[in-house]
């Protein structure tokens, strides 16, 4: 699904129109961000919307999470290990995905996720409902000591997402985004963790099992009219 990457990116496109077509979504109004592993969050309405659908077309600048109320409206998030977020306010309704590496986790993407939607259209964080996609699990996911340091640096508190074994030290990157969503308000019963780890299985794309030049699949999240 990714544009600049992996073996067969002059497909892309229409892999994206196809989901679309199957989603009975507008691929015209399908918007995605140009992922830089950060935490900044960007609203998608009037002239955004489309932004990023194909090379023609940029995505919107250095954003790693996107919201919208507007209708029939694709959000694209793209991942090959990082933790693909939604979030479903269905009172406006309203929805967001975002793309959660390491350092996005670190820098606190998942709440920043849910604090845009509260902010922005007035949503309950405790009537949200979230889902957390197949990502780097903590059987496969080891880490270097700058990992740690970094979630303990922006406040988290490494225990809770950490392990380490046999010397080495693993991340639960899911673990992670579930606990930022609890903490800005969601309650547990209402988010939904996948549970698959991409580095073992054969079914995604994975940077770490593939290689620099791996693919990318995506998380397509929209509105209905």
């Amino acid at each position: 699904m990714a544009l600049t990457v992996g073996a067969d990116t002059a497909g892309s496109v229409d892999r994206r129109r196809r989901v679309c077509a199957d989603l009975s979504l507008p691929f015209e109004r399908m918007t995605a961000g140009r992922q830089v592993h950060g935490a900044k969050v960007m609203v998608v309405d009037g002239e955004r919307i489309g932004a990023g659908r194909d090379g023609a077309h940029p995505p919107i600048g250095d954003t790693d999470g996107l919201v919208t109320d507007q209708p029939g409206v694709p959000l694209l998030a793209l991942s090959a290990d990082c933790c693909l977020i939604t979030v479903f306010d269905a009172t406006r309704p309203a929805i967001g995905v975002a793309h959660a590496g390491w350092r996005g986790t670190a820098a606190g993407i998942a709440g920043a996720l849910v604090r845009t939607i509260v902010n922005k259209y007035d949503a309950r964080p405790e009537t949200l409902v979230a889902a957390l996609g197949p990502a780097a699990g903590v059987c496969c996911y080891t880490v270097k000591d700058d990992v740690p340091a970094a979630f303990d640096a922006n406040g988290h508190d490494p225990s809770t997402m950490i392990e380490r074994r046999g010397g080495l030290t693993y991340l639960n990157l899911a673990e992670a985004n579930r606990h930022q969503l609890v903490s800005a308000g969601l309650r547990s019963d209402r988010i939904d963790v996948a549970g698959v780890c991409t580095i073992c299985s054969d079914d995604y794309f994975s940077y770490r099992r593939l290689g620099p030049k791996t693919g990318q699949f995506a998380l397509v999240a929209a509105v209905r009219r």
